[in-house]
């Protein structure tokens, strides 16, 4: 491996729903955290004895179940460099998809991505997300991060 090669890490993936409580505000109570954790293949743990991160993303409630535009929203997916093209990605979106129809009986996920992000993009597009049409001046002029990213969105089964 040259300079800059990122060493893959063996290890097994779990994927844990982080969701606030039954006494959390209305706010958060639309909220999940949903992380992906890795554990060696022989079982080790890190020093504080905790499975290490290696992933996540934060979804959110959008609109009502039945409302036409309801969806959730995913943000801020992540993968640690080094468990990249595992299936990581692909497990927490799944996570979040599964999440969406048992706590909202959303019927569709909606996300943003940076035009420049091509591995996110043929990710989501194997998962079966479609980018939208970037829509009219007023539609970039009212979000104008519509200039760097794709919105793209998902009909669940």
């Amino acid at each position: 491996m040259g300079p800059g090669a990122v060493t893959p890490v063996a290890a097994t993936y779990a994927i844990k729903r982080c969701v606030p409580s039954a006494s959390a505000s209305a706010v958060s109570a639309n909220r999940a955290r949903i992380v992906a954790v890795a554990r060696a293949k022989d079982g080790a743990k890190d020093a504080e004895g905790d499975d290490d991160e290696v992933g996540g993303l934060v979804c959110w409630r959008r609109g009502r179940a039945g409302d036409v535009d309801a969806s959730v929203f995913v943000s801020s997916v992540y993968v640690d460099e080094r468990h990249r093209r595992r299936g990581v990605g692909r497990a927490l979106m799944m996570e979040a998809e599964k999440f969406g129809r048992e706590a909202f009986g959303i019927e569709a996920m909606t996300l943003s991505v940076n035009y420049w992000n091509a591995s996110a993009i043929t990710m989501y597009r194997n998962l079966g997300y479609e980018i939208e049409p970037r829509g009219s001046i007023v539609d970039v002029v009212c979000d104008p991060l519509r200039l760097v990213q794709h919105r793209m969105r998902k009909t669940l089964d």
